[in-house]
């Protein structure tokens, strides 16, 4: 079946699809229908969404108790695409970690290194949560998988009556694709961790073997609020039962600025007197020189990064809300 032959029509009962150029996967709102470009029906699932009413009563609620005096400018409720990949990974690695030791013989104290081996093997069972479009990203994308993670075994077939008032968006991945984002991604966790275990790795292998690997329709509203003439975003996770925020701009007030720079101003005190109580055990010979630098150099470099960290928060306007983890991979077995 030829993309052109589509014209964004459902090959099915011909109601209009919303298309991009990349969809390789295209799921009709009207009549469940799920197929490739090529004509090839295929199953995805979904994660049971909630009324539309329910939703914008949600979304009006929270902006009302968070910002108050605030006006919704636009709010959309999508069935975005994941492929969530199972598969049985298995990394061999070898390399080494690096201490540096201390060693006190009388009143002098060395320091010297030791090189410790690291190899092994990691066997676990992953899934994996890979969005299936290529460029058009979701507010809150991260913690939109991790949520996809936790509730894959709620999915359920396309039942086109819980679609109403949500857009069905199509993949733009196919299952090939997807799989082998889905390996590169638990490789690269694999690595992650071999690397917070080695100073130095020479080797480390990754095999997998998918197991299963299913695209699920997660219901997502999306919206758009406006406050004192500036424009924020919020995400919300549209499960029925189950419509909470997601991740939020929220306007910062004068009064929440202020507060912030008290709080810089309190810690550069606290780190000031910090450092008159500390400065006469720079005299004690018993204490070893590393800490006696610490002694001196810690508290300006302290300092510093709390007057830096002041400055900057107390001159933002919005802060960002984050309701859990960010997460795309899930170890299950």
């Amino acid at each position: 079946m030829e993309r052109e032959g589509l014209a964004g029509k459902c090959p099915n009962c011909g109601a209009p699809i919303e298309l991009s150029p990349d969809t390789v996967v295209l799921i009709c709102n009207y009549c469940g229908l799920a197929t490739t470009l090529e004509g090839v029906q295929v199953k995805p699932l979904m994660i049971e969404c909630e009324d539309w009413g329910a939703v914008r009563t949600a979304v009006d609620s929270f902006v009302r108790s968070r910002v108050g005096d605030a006006s919704v400018r636009e709010v959309r409720a999508v069935m975005v695409p994941f492929w969530v990949v199972e598969m049985d990974v298995s990394t061999r690695y070898n390399g080494y970690r690096r201490e540096i030791r201390t060693k006190t013989t009388g009143r002098r104290t060395t320091t010297y290194t030791v090189y410790i081996p690291v190899k092994g093997v990691i066997r676990e069972k992953v899934a994996v949560a890979v969005y299936g479009r290529r460029f058009e990203s979701v507010f809150g994308l991260g913690l939109v998988k991790n949520s996809v993670l936790r509730r894959r075994t709620e999915s359920q077939p396309i039942n086109p009556q819980m679609l109403k008032g949500w857009a069905a968006i199509g993949s733009e991945l196919d299952m090939k694709e997807a799989v082998e984002a889905a390996k590169t991604r638990a490789a690269e966790e694999h690595r992650r961790r071999v690397e917070a275990m080695a100073t130095k790795v020479f080797d480390c292998y990754t095999e997998a073997t998918q197991s299963t690997a299913l695209l699920v329709l997660y219901p997502i509203v999306e919206a758009r609020y406006e406050s004192a003439g500036k424009s924020y975003r919020l995400s919300f996770d549209g499960v029925r039962g189950s419509v909470k925020p997601l991740m939020a701009e929220l306007p910062l007030t004068m009064k929440g600025r202020a507060v912030r720079s008290i709080a810089a101003a309190a810690a550069i005190l606290a780190i000031s007197l910090a450092t008159v109580a500390l400065q006469p055990l720079i005299w004690i010979e018993e204490i070893p020189d590393e800490l006696k630098l610490a002694i001196v150099a810690g508290p300006p470099v302290a300092s510093m990064i709390a007057g830096a960290v002041g400055a900057y928060t107390a001159s933002q306007e919005q802060r960002l809300m984050k309701a859990g983890e960010e997460r795309d991979l899930m170890v299950v077995a």
